[in-house]
């Protein structure tokens, strides 16, 4: 995660906001793996600032975690 969203002033942790590179470190895949997640719709939801420039909120993310878990759970016999 980027030290400078980490020192913003007044953030709590669940609106920091994050590079795809972050994620993609956050979740141990490859930041093509995050783009392939935002191409098909699968990932974590996502925030578009500017035209090229993509952020994910970290409640986002960790709330798609945890959506995922629970369906590999429903998913179990």
């Amino acid at each position: 995660m980027s030290s400078d969203m980490l020192d913003a002033v007044g953030s709590s942790e669940e609106d920091i906001l994050l590079t795809p590179d972050d994620v993609a470190r956050m979740m141990r895949v490859s930041r093509r793996t995050v783009s392939t997640w935002r191409y098909r719709k699968t990932g974590p939801r996502y925030v578009h600032v500017t035209h090229n420039c993509v952020r994910y909120r970290m409640s986002e993310v960790r709330k798609w975690l945890n959506d995922k878990e629970k369906q590999e759970q429903e998913a179990r016999p």
